[in-house]
């Protein structure tokens, strides 16, 4: 069974309260009894960092990745090899990930997630992920077939028209089948030394020095390799609804700002976490976010209500 402990990574001085919220939320709502925040650098005082200090199941690590590399035996040293090669955060983060779930085992949550309920159930499982709904999954991106590439450009324009359509998120669900489920790596549960976990280690270390810088490659590229290769009984695969219930692109109506939003209309019974997708034009308004404007706004913002119960 999986440990009911937490982990997320952050890399820079600054944490802004939206991404606080990740490790509060875990810690209100997860079924933790440890959340673990896995930091590289030293934070500087503001709301994101004030909020974690006074949750009481909260831990904030300063992050060692040789020290991590270190439990992991014969793994150590080629890790911390293709560790030293990466310059991204979005890269490292990758492999440490993985590596912090091999050694001490726990959910991986990425910090723009959002914890609504418990994972105990989820954790009965050796190892979890869940898939999203993508346009350009990596299959598409290999393939030369024209026709492939040419479906992969309707649902691109698609999604395009309902990302921008006021009501676009309820529009996607009806054509949401048409989508491919691929493996996303922003929730991850793993036993420590779970042999999926140890895999996906074992294949960043093989992957040819030329691709590991490559967006993506050491992350979703490599986890729905993995998740191909390995057997059932190895790791249990969550449909989007559990943790991406509304997918890249779409998932700009989490931040717009409108009429009187319905969480009943994006979360299902079994969503647990809520991904919504930071790198998705968020950058101008996650700064301003803190409970204040999350009060303002949750009656015309989806992301502002579904974050209101975490302001008290």
């Amino acid at each position: 069974m999986i440990p009911p402990v937490a982990h997320l990574i952050w890399f820079g001085r600054r944490l802004p309260w939206a991404h606080a919220l990740a490790a509060v939320s875990a810690a209100r709502r997860g079924g933790f009894s440890r959340v673990v925040l896995h930091h590289a650098d030293a934070l500087e005082a503001g709301p994101g960092p004030e909020a974690l200090r006074q949750e009481a199941r909260v831990e904030l690590r300063r992050l060692d990745p040789l020290a991590v590399f270190a439990g992991l035996g014969p793994l150590a040293a080629p890790l911390g090899e293709v560790y030293a090669e990466l310059a991204a955060p979005a890269a490292k983060a990758n492999v440490l990930r993985a590596a912090i779930l091999a050694a001490e085992g726990g959910v991986y949550l990425d910090a723009d997630t959002v914890t609504v309920r418990s994972f105990d159930e989820l954790r009965r499982a050796g190892a979890f992920c869940g898939v999203e709904r993508l346009a350009l999954p990596f299959g598409v991106r290999r393939s030369r077939n024209p026709l492939v590439w040419a479906a992969a450009g309707l649902k691109l324009l698609v999604r395009d028209v309902l990302r921008r359509w006021p009501w676009g998120y309820r529009a996607f669900r009806r054509v949401a089948r048409w989508y491919p489920a691929a493996p996303n790596n922003a929730v991850l549960g793993a036993e420590r030394g779970h042999p999926f976990v140890v895999e996906l280690l074992c294949r960043m270390i093989e992957c040819p020095r030329e691709r590991r810088r490559v967006r993506y490659a050491l992350g979703t590229h490599l986890l729905g390799e993995t998740v191909a290769a390995t057997e059932g009984a190895e790791v249990v695969v969550h449909p989007p609804r559990r943790f991406y219930p509304l997918p890249p692109e779409i998932s700009e109506h989490w931040f717009r700002v409108g009429r009187r939003p319905s969480l009943g209309e994006v979360l299902a019974p079994e969503t647990v976490a809520v991904h919504w997708y930071a790198s998705v034009r968020t950058a101008r308004v996650v700064p301003r976010i803190d409970p204040a404007y999350v009060r303002a706004h949750a009656g015309r913002q989806l992301w502002s209500a579904l974050a209101l119960p975490f302001t008290a």
